[in-house]
């Protein structure tokens, strides 16, 4: 561990960043994600414990955030890229008018790239083709301002991407595609498909290359140069083009000069990790002599191969390599732009970012690939089983996201879901992913300089690339057919019932490579615009919504019959084994499409809130109303699944009796103190639970660059004392503008001064417990300490109480564990919030004070009040604390109270 110099920690007397923020993201397997133990049975079953010892991941840095930290910005420009003035001219562009419009971007972007350098910044790219935007690095306290510049449409922060594997069989015998082969004719030949990955080993036989080590080894040796155009290129027999993005010495988790990535024409793989995706899903297979397999590509003639071909096994390779050899990338959007500049059919990414948003930038590059012409298949993630896991880009609109099953017997869940597969639904706007699922354990493929062996690997970058490949044969069973339209084929005829314990949150059906290639109907649910026009998917998503009495809504499915002859379906719909209770109706149950027509089908869903439940009735506070509706001709049926994320909402107002009257956050202080805190729940659906705390920090200004429902631009933060098996631990609570998906992709800190001399002495924070314990997102906010003295980081004990879709997240810490005692009386705080995917920080500018064991203002920590009930809490207030703490008044925080200010009322006494 690191540790902070003090110049760089939070004094009384400035402001200046605080927290253990930016923890590196890492590649591997996630483990099954933490259950909370047992609540002590004297805190009322709010708090969850935690493993208060154990080993923690010695790759993460605690740090405070300085405001000269370097970070990597991605700056979105003002006008259409290419892509998106291709959709909105019918599909094409000249080139020479492509061409002209990319310099009148350029150019639009150098003074940018001027004020960037000026501020200290450092120019990473510049992209023009599916993303208009300048790839940048610069120091923290430049970014607001960047956001003010001519030109600028937005600012994000990236997220480190890392390939999608999870430990070193093969998937066509599992999908049936040597026989999709023989019936159909079927391989994917001409069929343009981009790898972004780590590269490709082209010398590997399974590409045609000579399959010799040595070769190999001589390919490395001139791995700065360009690749042997008999290898890589319009005439070699399988690679038929790339670009290296990053050089082998990139890492953007690294320092120093890895950070800069040195591009060059040679894609050729330093890692495996691409080398294994490409074989998946398009190798050529080996012989037994260990000599290229050339065909034919029949179900008895593959069966004595040395290494298996992949899905599409005669599609045109191109390898995109934004890795270097080590560490992670920022450069998925660079990569993106030049597939769709480079007109890919197809485009594979086995990687990805957890706490996925569709207004991530790789995730927005992706959609306008989709809308330009592309299918776009992205993996989901090995991060697990909780909520909002879901990887960028796969969150991007249209874009396909695979899930993996487990296809290995001798696994638990065999055809379920497998336990490190990434859970949906999609940061932010809630919407539905991922949207198919393929097998995604040891599965063998190409192994890296080795010349004609292979390899076993797992995690959801090998299912990926098996839907990608079924993708390339569907695209060329159906010439003619749009991005969209390919992906409602792969997902719509996907198979909800080969997957045990199906669950659309967890995954879509698993991919049917036979229905995908020979179906001549599909079914299409939500339409999204984009910047380069107007995608769709398999799915309807009614996104988040909170409500004190009923929810629901209504979308539209629309089934397109592209065949010659009329198809009759019986329309149904089944609740998933997670819903909570919901009625679903139907316009129909019975419907014709004629031949080269569409028709359409209305879904309505509602839903009485009362039935949701509290959002501390779980762990993790996620509730879903979820299934699928199902349209059956014959043995044939295409599958649409749905998505509520509901929240049942209370109503808790509070106001104060005695000598004052309440006061709102805005309002000013009142003369005189109160004699009792009185709690009402009018018109909730559900009872609340509310916390009391002593207010001490408020930040009434709502900052407009910490947009987008991100949840860390702060409103107020307050303090309370619990007795937990006989111990103070204090609680702190802070509540922002605006909701989070998932607390634990942010970072919330709470710098504390024990000893009154200015300086912070720990650092209590909440963020990813995954991270800090293993190295891997797992979806857990639990709360942590950093000794600033040392930079030693230790766990609390306690997860964060902070359910999804929340805005108000209580940080709990022993006073033991802060140092504190009831002789050396109160400490000095003050917070922070730091964003995920979506932004910067939002830091305090003030300090509180606050005694554990002398509290200015003394009441009952919790109570539960009923609806349409209310509760009165005695309040006793010391005049001589008043005098010395100054808290601002009492905080309650609810909750289940609706996102925003509503679950942190506010009152002033003084």
């Amino acid at each position: 561990m690191s540790t902070a110099p003090r110049s760089s920690v939070p004094r009384h007397r400035r402001i200046a960043g605080v927290g253990a923020a930016a923890l590196a993201l890492a590649t591997g397997l996630a483990m099954t994600p933490r259950t909370a133990d047992a609540a002590p049975p004297d805190d009322g079953g709010r708090l969850h414990r935690a493993p208060s010892a154990g080993r923690l991941s010695t790759g993460v840095t605690a740090r405070m955030a300085a405001p000269d930290a370097a970070v990597s910005v991605m700056v979105q420009m003002t006008g259409d890229p290419v892509a998106v003035a291709r959709a909105k001219a019918g599909g094409d562009l000249p080139a020479a008018q492509s061409n002209r419009l990319r310099n009148s971007l350029s150019a639009r972007q150098s003074p940018l790239v001027a004020q960037v350098r000026a501020r200290g910044g450092r120019i990473v790219s510049q992209m023009q083709s599916a993303y208009n935007g300048v790839h940048i690095t610069i120091p923290r306290r430049e970014i607001n301002a960047l956001a003010t510049l001519p030109d600028v449409e937005s600012v994000h922060v990236m997220t480190p991407k890392t390939p999608s594997d999870a430990s070193p069989t093969t998937a066509n015998a599992y999908l049936g595609v040597p026989q999709v082969w023989q019936s159909t004719g079927y391989t994917g030949r001409k069929v343009k498909v981009a790898v972004i990955d780590t590269g490709i080993d082209y010398t590997h036989a399974d590409f045609g290359g000579p399959g010799t080590t040595a070769a190999y080894t001589g390919a490395r040796a001139t791995a700065a140069s360009s690749p042997d155009p008999s290898l890589v290129g319009p005439r070699a027999p399988r690679v038929k083009g790339g670009h290296d993005f990053a050089g082998d010495a990139y890492n953007s988790s690294g320092t120093g000069a890895a950070l800069t990535p040195r591009p060059d024409s040679n894609p050729l793989d330093c890692v495996g990790h691409g080398t294994h995706v490409s074989g998946v899903l398009g190798g050529s297979g080996v012989t037994s002599a260990g000599a290229a397999y050339r065909g034919p590509y029949t179900a008895s003639a593959v069966k004595s191969l040395e290494v298996s071909p992949g899905v599409a096994p005669q599609a045109d390779l191109y390898a995109l390599k934004i890795f270097g050899c080590t560490g992670t990338s920022d450069l998925t959007t660079e990569a993106i732009d030049w597939a769709v500049g480079h007109g890919m059919d197809v485009i594979n990414m086995s990687l990805g970012g957890a706490y996925g948003r569709p207004d991530d930038p790789d995730a927005v590059a992706a959609a306008n690939a989709v809308a330009a012409g592309a299918v776009v298949i992205a993996a989901a993630g090995n991060t697990g089983q909780n909520p909002y896991l879901a990887g960028a880009p796969g969150t991007g609109h249209g874009v396909v996201s695979v899930a993996a099953v487990n296809n290995a017997a001798s696994l638990p869940g065999y055809r379920g879901y497998a336990p490190f597969s990434a859970s949906g639904p999609a940061g932010q706007d809630s919407s539905l992913t991922p949207d198919i699922a393929a097998p995604g354990v040891l599965i063998g493929s190409a192994a890296i300089g080795t010349g004609t062996g292979s390899v076993e690997m797992s995690g959801t970058s090998v299912a990926a690339p098996q839907v990608a490949g079924v993708a390339a044969l569907a695209v060329q069973a159906h010439p003619g057919w749009s991005g969209p339209r390919i992906a409602a084929a792969l997902t719509s005829t996907a198979s909800p019932d080969a997957v045990a314990g199906y669950n659309p949150v967890l995954g879509g059906g698993l991919v049917n490579a036979a229905r995908a290639v020979t179906t001549t109907a599909y079914a299409q649910g939500d339409s999204y615009r984009v910047l380069a026009g107007r995608v769709t998917t398999s799915s309807l998503s009614f996104g988040f919504q909170e409500s004190t009495s009923m929810l629901g809504g209504h979308r539209t499915i629309t089934v397109t019959n592209a065949g010659p002859r009329p198809v009759t379906y019986t329309v149904s719909s089944r609740a998933s084994a997670s819903s909570r209770p919901a009625s679903v109706s139907l316009s129909t149950r019975r419907v014709t499409v004629r031949p080269h027509s569409s028709a359409r089908i209305q879904v309505g869903l509602r839903a009485g809130a009362a039935a949701i439940g509290s959002s501390l009735s779980n762990a993790t506070g996620f509730h879903e109303i979820s299934g699928t509706v199902t349209l059956t001709s014959g043995p044939d049926t295409l599958q649409v699944p749905y998505l509520m994320v509901p929240r049942a909402a209370t109503s808790v107002t509070a106001t104060t009796r005695g000598a004052t009257r309440g006061a709102a956050a805005a309002q000013k202080p009142r003369p005189t103190a109160p004699t009792s805190l009185v709690l009402a729940n009018r018109g909730g659906a559900i009872p609340a639970q509310s916390s009391v705390y002593t207010w001490g920090l408020a930040d009434a200004r709502r900052d407009p660059t910490l947009s987008g429902g991100a949840g860390y631009d702060l409103r107020a933060a307050g303090a309370q004392t619990m007795q937990v098996g006989g111990a103070p631990v204090v609680v702190f609570a802070l509540n922002t503008w605006d909701r989070w998906s998932n607390a634990a992709a942010n970072e919330y800190d709470v710098a504390v001064d024990t000893d009154g001399d200015g300086d912070a002495d720990r650092i209590v924070f909440a963020t990813d417990s995954g991270v800090v314990r293993r190295g891997v997102q797992d979806g857990t906010s639990e709360v942590f300490i950093q000794d600033v003295a040392t930079g030693a980081i230790s766990a609390s004990g306690f997860l964060a109480v902070s359910p999804t879709d929340s805005s108000t997240i209580q940080l709990p810490v022993t006073a033991a564990d802060l140092g504190l005692s009831a002789s050396a009386g109160g400490f000095s705080y003050t917070v922070a919030g730091y964003g995920g995917n979506a932004g910067s920080d939002d830091t305090g500018s003030t300090w509180a004070r606050y005694n554990p064991w002398a509290p200015a203002l003394a009441a009952a920590t919790d109570a539960t009040v009923p609806v349409n009930r209310s509760v009165s809490i005695p309040v006793t207030v010391s005049a001589a604390e008043m005098t010395r703490q100054r808290p601002l008044g009492l905080m309650v925080v609810t909750p289940d109270n609706r996102n925003g200010s509503a679950q942190a009322a506010l009152l002033h006494v003084s």
